[in-house]
Formats: C-alpha cells, structure tokens, sequence
C-alpha cells in the first residue's frame, strides 16, 4: 500500500564499486523521503491502460521520456542540451572503471569513461564542447574513486591527484584536448604534474561512441613525499614518536626516493619543453621509470624535425629516430646516474595516418587495395633496433655535463672526439658537430643488435597524434640504478598454435574490419559455422617478455595473428575464421605471466595477482589504399579508414578471462576473497588500425608472415620486492646461488 499511495523519492545517493571487481557498482542511498501520490491519477492511469490497449499511455509514457531526455545532463550556462547517444550497432551500458591496488600503494585506475556518451549538434566545436563534458565527468568520478582509495590517511597523505604519476588519455580526435586541458591542468595541477601519453583512436570506436577515455597509475603518498623537504615529522631520529603514517615511513627511508620528477619547463637543447602539464618522466621508488610519450619535436625549435631536401627518407622516419633520441636524452637526464635505452623493459611505438600515406604514396603497387603494412613495419623495426643499439646517438652523460671529457675513458667512442679529446669537438651533439666540421655522420644501420638493447615493442597505428606528429615512443625502463645491481633481460620468443574451428563459434570476414561487438545490437549477425567444417586458418599467439631482476618488474607483450595452416595461402585464410574470443584472450594472458622468467627458471615468480593492468589492443577499422584508377580528387587521402567497431563485447570477454585467471588463482592460494587483494587487473581496451610485435628474433616481416587481430601488453610489478632486491644487491653481482 506504501507504493499504491505514495513515491519513495531518492534524494541523495553514490555508486560503490565492489571491491572484487565483479564489473557491478551498489547503489547506496544516503537519503530519501516518501511523497503522497495523487490517488485519483493513478485510477485514471490504471483505466487508461485498461482501454484501447494501453495507445493513450503509450503516447503521454512516451512524451515524459522524452521531456525527460531532454533534461539529461543539462548544465547551467549550455547553449545546447546534451543527451545520451544510442548507436544503431553500438551495446549502451554503463561503463565502471577497473581499479588495482598493489603492494606498497601501487595502483592502476582504468577504463575511466563518462557514465554516458554525451551528444551535441553537427560541428567541431560542439563536438568539443561535448569531450569536455565527458571529461569533466571523469574528473569527478575518478575524484571520487581517489578519496575511497585510503580513507584512513589523513592530510597532507590523503590521495590526491598529485599522487598520480602516469596519465593515457585517449580521444576520438586530437583536437579535443585544446579544450580539455583547461580543466586538465586545474585537476592534475602545473608543478610536478604526472607524465602523459595522449593519442586519438578516432570517431566511433570508444564505447558507446564517447569521446574520451582515461587510465591512470597512482602511487600512495607519493604527492606529498614530492612536496615536502624530505623530512619525517613524527619521527626526531632520538627515539622520539614512532611514524605511523605511510607518508612518513616512505620519507624515513633514505637508501630510495618514493617517487622523483623530471619536468623540464623552458626551452632547452636537450629535450623538448612539455607541451601543456606533463613531467617528461616519474620515477617509482628509484627502480621504475614511467615515461612520457616522446614525439619528434627538435628541443632548441619545438619543431617537428624534418628530413634534408635531398633526402629520400620520410617524415616519419625521421620523427621516430628523434622521438627515440628525445628519449635517450630524457633518461640521461635522470637522477641516481641517469638511464640508457637498453634499460627498457617495454615499449609502445605510435604512428599516425599521416605515416600510412606516406608509405602508401611510396609503394609501388597502386593497382591493389590491400594496404603494405609489412613495409611500415619493416622500417620502423630497422629504425627502432638502430636506436636501441646506439643509445639513438646519446652519449650516456652528456645531458648533465657527467660524460667522459676524453676518449680514453671506458666505453667511449673514440669517433665521438675530435683530435684535442673533447667530446663532440665542443658542440651540444654530434649532428651539430659534424655538420659545422662538413663532415658525414657515420653510418650505424649496420651495427648489431646486442642482448642488452633487444627490446620487445609494440607498434601500433592510430588516426593521430598530438601536434600532428607522424610518430611517437612511449617507454617503461628500469632505472640506471636498479639496472646496475638487478639483471635487465628478455625471454625467448613463444609461439604456440591455436586450431580455427574447434568450436561453434560466430565466423566474421577479416577484409572488411573485424566485428569484435558481435551478439550486441548486431542487426545482420553473420551466419555461424558448422562444427566439422574444415578451415584454412589458425591462430598463432606470439609473446616475449623483458623483465629487470627475478620477480621484481616485467613488460610482456602478447599478440594473436590470423595465420593459413599448412597448404593454405593468406587469400584462403582471410575468407573466413572461426575461433573462441575469450579462449585466445585467456591463453594469451596465461603466456604473459609464463614467459616473465629468465632463461634458466622454470617457472615464472609472478602471479596473476602481481599484473599491475592489461591493455588490449584491436583492429577496430578495415584500411585500405585507393587504386590510381580511382581517379582520387586532389588533396584527398589515398588510404581510406572505416572504423567498425567499438569492442564492446570484447571488454567483456577480457574481464570474463581475468576473472576466471584471478578466481583459480586466489582458490588455489586459498585467499580471502572478501579482502581487498582480491581485485582482477586493471584493464584497457584499445582500438587501433593495425599493430605489429617488434623483436629481433623477427626480423623478416612480409605480406605472409599474417594478419595481427589482437595484441596484449601486461605490466608485472611488485614494488617492495624490487625494492627489497635493489637494497640487498646494490653495488654487488646479481646472482643467485644455485
């Protein structure tokens, strides 16, 4: 009778995430009051919708729902309404992020998306007005999800957004974020801001066809430790009061720093000045370096660099050499004896359309719409593996003055000096030394690759990047520090066989872009293959991991590729697969933890409660070159870009296999699953329009070798281990006694 005569109104309530990570929030309501109904209206509503059929009901139903849309999200000040936008293909959910709590207060928020894709009238300027509502949404969710994380600390160790030290920020279009850093730079702040990769996946592909999506890496206490002047304040050193607050612990701990900065602010010849508040790189508990994404700017100019006009190499190519030597100079810039390239444990290599149609104008075949991926790849790798083995020209020391002053000291290239001993004949570099001197810079294509500099990377392809920059190299590396007493090393390359077909599973053509969303609003789902029908294809799941001490920190990348079986050409694998999604995604997981050991373990160390996040890559868009025959208008683009899919179903299909891994895990562990160790894995799913697994162990790269569907980058880390290790082995020889 309570609901027959009267309403119970919610005036006041908050979402709980569940601390198991079930993919599910409670809604707890903090106050609410009972409001008398009008009984004489709810009779002639229960008449109306006894007569006719309910026609008049459905109508005025009808008109409140829309009345109701209309003041969705409305914001004082709008010139517009924003409402939340449907897709005709796209499943509309409401989007929880993933957050992970580590040992030692490390932590990973992903998958930070606006509660609803907002909606604005046609125009690039309302489509900004709507990415910046989204982001002020996500601002205040991940506001909320900061003062949940430690409730017990108090100021100044409360979390707070300065305790956020990595930021991927990820837009539908590149020009958004012109009018997001506003509000960017009020919430994260200018001095000591966190570093940040900021990339455009394109229209259409975020969930729900949003904007903006956000993945943060946090470490407790680390805003205030950067902020105060290395003092504990509970504690004298003369047996005064015992610190209790983990702020004060980390500031007693002087053998290493909790977390440390490097923002460079004004114009330098080194590296480039920030573009907006980012640091160029953070440093976890002086063995982690989270770097910023490097693009091809020249320091002195803040100019995308340029190849010579005799040249005939690319722009990009070009940009992705001096992105790696931005890199080079950042890491010798670092404290505790700066860093090197070879120090890297994982890496992301971005290019933008802007690279696609340079390699597409230089391809010689124009009569076929397959587009050449294996001759960017191919390049790119050459560049990437010439970077690598020579510190991209970097002379370890240089940045801060600490270099050798002569070429008798040890490791020093002679070539780097001129007849009187001085480095770089006196110059800020070698290209400006060789260049005033009329001389050539040495060829260094040809130097091998060492053990040490063979980096495992990811390169992935997007629609843009920022400052229109045509390439992009975002790094994790081991500190110089932590790379001098612990052993930095990659594993073996894996391969192992998936057979198409084993299962009734959804077939999908690969030419036309894969729809990873099938089953969700699909109004023409493809037809389902026969469980003894033969294919030609398989898949092939590829992984390599780089790891820094044993159990300490890895990166492992992990990528599924589409490959024809024995007697099948690539045509004939292409027309059709069939295979288990969320099987490939759990083997996939399954390799990134098993290869994160050195080469004379057994097994791995980690678990899959050290997997700090996951981030998923896809194709979400079929690219293809157009034919000379197109008789393509001028100024148009030669590659055409259909994005596809927003990999709704695909997020919950990786959620599914972390939650199975995590729950085998904690039972065979048998840990309390109602504590707070108990989360899954923070993860990201990212679209892209093509991706390729980096490794000198690959080097041949052609149209055959098969189509990349998914790539998986996981971070492992236990922080107090490595911190552990760092402090047992500093200045001794890393090795364990057998």
């Amino acid at each position: 009778r309570l609901f027959k005569f009267g309403r119970l109104v919610l005036e006041e309530t908050e979402v709980i995430c569940d601390e198991s990570d079930d993919g599910v929030g409670v809604l707890r309501i903090v106050k609410c009051c009972v409001e008398k109904k009008d009984v004489l209206v709810e009779e002639e509503d229960v008449n109306c919708k006894l007569n006719n059929g309910g026609g008049s009901c459905q109508s005025q139903a009808t008109e409140q729902v829309e009345e109701a849309k209309s003041s969705l999200s409305t914001v004082a000040g709008e010139t517009s309404p924003i409402t939340a936008e449907v897709g005709t293909h796209i499943h509309q959910s409401m989007n929880l992020p993933n957050v992970r709590m580590m040992k030692g207060g490390l932590c990973h928020i992903s998958a930070l998306l606006s509660p609803i894709a907002h909606n604005q009238q046609q125009g690039d300027n309302n489509e900004a007005e709507a990415a910046v509502q989204e982001f002020l949404s996500i601002k205040q969710m991940l506001q909320t999800i900061l003062s949940n994380l430690f409730p017990n600390d108090d100021a100044p160790s409360s979390t707070s957004p300065q305790d956020v030290l990595y930021v991927h920020l990820y837009l539908s279009q590149i020009s958004h974020f012109a009018k997001i850093n506003q509000h960017y730079q009020q919430f994260f702040g200018t001095q000591l801001p966190p570093s940040r990769s900021c990339v455009a996946v394109g229209k259409g592909v975020l969930p729900g066809g949003r904007r903006v999506m956000m993945d943060c890496i946090l470490q407790r206490g680390s805003g205030g430790y950067l902020r105060s002047d290395g003092s504990s304040t509970s504690n004298n050193g003369d047996g005064g009061k015992e610190c209790d607050t983990f702020l004060e612990k980390a500031l007693q701990n002087k053998h290493h720093s909790l977390r440390k900065t490097l923002h460079v602010q004004s114009i330098s010849h080194w590296a480039p000045v920030c573009i907006g508040p980012y640091s160029q790189a953070n440093v976890l508990r002086s063995s982690l370096v989270f770097m910023a994404g490097m693009i091809g700017l020249v320091p002195q100019s803040m100019t995308l660099i340029q190849p010579a006009a005799s040249s005939n190499v690319s722009g990009w190519e070009v940009q992705l050499y001096q992105s790696w030597k931005n890199a080079a100079a950042v890491l010798d810039g670092l404290d505790d004896g700066g860093g090197m390239l070879e120090d890297c444990l994982g890496g992301l290599v971005y290019f933008s359309a802007g690279a696609l149609e340079s390699v597409a104008a230089s391809n010689d075949d124009k009569e076929t719409v397959n587009f050449p991926w294996h001759k960017l790849w191919k390049t790119a790798q050459c560049i990437c593996n010439d970077a690598l083995a020579t510190n991209a020209g970097v002379l370890m020391g240089s940045v801060d003055g600490n270099a050798a002053d002569s070429p008798s000291a040890d490791n020093a290239d002679p070539s780097l000096y001129d007849e009187d001993g001085v480095l770089y004949g006196g110059y800020e570099d070698e290209e400006t030394w060789r260049e005033m001197s009329g001389e050539e810079t040495p060829s260094t294509a040809s130097s091998p690759t060492s053990e040490k500099s063979r980096v495992p990377l990811l390169m992935v392809c997007l629609p843009e990047l920022p400052a229109n920059a045509a390439a992009e190299v975002e790094l994790i590396c081991a500190s110089r520090r932590a790379a001098t007493c612990l052993n930095v090393d990659s594993g073996s390359l894996s391969r192992s066989l998936v057979p198409c077909g084993d299962r009734n599973q959804t077939t999908a053509p690969v030419d036309g872009g894969i729809l990873w969303d099938t089953g969700y609003d699909n109004a023409n789902p493809p037809a389902s293959m026969d469980r003894n029908q033969e294919t030609s294809s398989c898949v092939e799941i590829s992984s390599v991991a780089r790891y820094v001490g044993l159990g300490c920190a890895c990166v492992s990348t992990v990528m599924a590729s589409l490959k024809p079986n024995e007697g099948s050409s690539m045509n004939e694998a292409t027309n059709v697969f069939n295979f288990d999604v969320e099987d490939i995604l759990s083997k996939m997981v399954d390799k990134s933890i098993n290869n994160a050991k050195s080469k004379d373990e057994m097994s791995s160390l980690f678990t899959i409660g050290d997997v700090l996040n996951v981030r998923l890559y896809y194709k979400a868009a079929s690219v293809s070159q157009r034919k000379s025959s197109d008789h393509v208008p001028a100024n148009s683009s030669s590659v055409q870009i259909e994005m596809v899919d927003d990999g709704s179903m695909l997020r919950t299909q990786l959620h599914s296999a972390l939650r199975l891994k995590s729950k085998q895990y904690h039972d065979t562990a048998n840990i309390d699953r109602d504590d707070g160790s108990a989360d899954i894995p923070a993860f990201t799913v990212v679209p892209v329009l093509g991706m390729h697994l980096s490794n000198e162990e690959e080097p041949t790269i052609s149209s055959e070798t098969g189509i990349p569907l998914i790539a998986m980058q996981v971070t492992l880390a236990d922080s107090i281990r490595m911190e552990t290790e760092m402090w047992v082995r500093h200045n001794r020889k890393y090795q364990y006694d057998n």
